[in-house]
């Protein structure tokens, strides 16, 4: 079964986020399944002087379809016009798969298959749902939205989460939708066998680690306000982040000597730095899966989340699960799995038992399930 798979190249490139994870993870164990075989489909412009995409790219050496218009504003016309048709750019294909929520347009009858990571831009009650930006973007994805999803034959989620809130928001049918999934890559589960004393440590005190950068719809605020009660606590537990930071936060966090701002750190240490990690604080206000939070258990480390998306849904009973507007609470939570080691061992238990459900081997399996359906 041939299959032309539709991506963004520079949200794949290393080191990437959760959706580009999905998007490598997803098209790499298909590639590996004897049935399939994988084309990219993607615009002239992020094709190398090579032929082949960016070096940081897990698929370059994948075979390429090109189209020879810019990337975004054609997908501005898919979206709101359903043109320019791709059936001469796509090559003979069995289905267009798309692991983002893009839609392809062809004449061709030829089945669409797109991904759907959440529904944060048309969610209501968000504390940004009434900013001007975001108003502007429910507006435009409002316009778009429904008559895209109209059109693909099946939408692919990531959580059950997701895929209620699909239902509400849509009014699409169940049967329409089918539940991937994200994983844990294998770098994670293996490093929890080793000893972190092993380790070299990125500072010399003990912390608990942040993933996604310092972001106000990742918690940002939250967990600078963590970090200014542990200081009132005289705790010499620190908080480092990892990720690229939104300006106000990075400058809030230069007047707080607890907290580190590492910035992006290669795929081979971030393994490292979570096993090291006393706690991983994730208090994104929204997530439609939470994959930093199923690494962090992978890698042996209690997760504290907040009680926000898919968090509690996707983290079950592994995860600990908080208010992110409780700093006080958090704070006590995050001391005590520093300083209690039963505590601690317990949840580490909880969660790498808990991750183990969720491999990318598995997520390719739903993911053949389906495609299989269109062959």
């Amino acid at each position: 079964m041939h299959i032309t798979a539709y991506i963004q190249p520079e949200r794949t490139y290393l080191p990437c986020t959760g959706v580009g994870r999905h998007i490598n993870n997803m098209l790499l164990g298909l590639s590996q399944r004897q049935e399939f075989d994988i084309s990219l489909l993607i615009s002239q412009q992020d094709v190398g002087a090579d032929h082949k995409l960016d070096p940081r790219a897990p698929l370059r050496d994948f075979h390429l379809c090109t189209y020879p218009y810019g990337r975004l504003l054609t997908e501005r016309l898919w979206k709101f016009s359903g043109f320019p048709k791709m059936d001469k750019f796509i090559g003979v294909t069995d289905c267009v798969y798309s692991p983002v929520a893009e839609y392809v347009p062809i004449k061709k009858n030829i089945p669409i298959v797109i991904t759907m990571h959440d529904m944060h831009t048309l969610e209501p009650n968000l504390p940004w749902a009434n900013s001007k930006s975001h108003t502007w973007q429910r507006w435009k994805t409002k316009i778009w939205i429904s008559q895209v999803f109209n059109r693909v034959d099946h939408i692919c989620t990531v959580s059950q989460y997701s895929k209620q809130r699909i239902i509400d928001l849509l009014s699409i049918k169940p049967e329409k939708i089918t539940v991937i999934g994200n994983g844990v890559d294998e770098g994670f589960f293996n490093i929890a066998n080793l000893d972190p004393k092993y380790l070299q440590p990125p500072i010399s005190d003990p912390y608990a680690i942040v993933i996604g950068g310092l972001r106000y719809k990742k918690g940002g605020e939250h967990v600078l306000k963590v970090a200014k009660e542990l200081k009132l606590r005289h705790s010499s537990l620190k908080i480092l982040v990892v990720g690229a930071n939104e300006p106000k936060l990075s400058e809030a966090a230069s007047t707080l000597d607890n907290v580190i701002l590492q910035g992006l750190v290669a795929e081979d240490d971030l393994p490292k730095f979570l096993r090291m990690a006393s706690s991983l604080l994730f208090l994104s206000l929204y997530e439609g899966f939470g994959i930093p939070m199923l690494e962090a258990m992978a890698a042996g480390v209690p997760a504290v989340v907040a009680n926000r998306g898919a968090l509690a849904d996707v983290g079950g009973a592994a995860a600990i699960v908080m208010e992110p507007e409780n700093v006080g609470a958090i704070a006590d939570v995050l001391i005590n799995l520093e300083k209690d080691a039963t505590l601690r061992n317990h949840y580490i238990q909880l969660g790498h038992h808990h991750a183990q459900q969720f491999t990318w081997d598995c997520c390719v399996d739903r993911l053949v399930n389906l495609l299989r359906k269109y062959s």
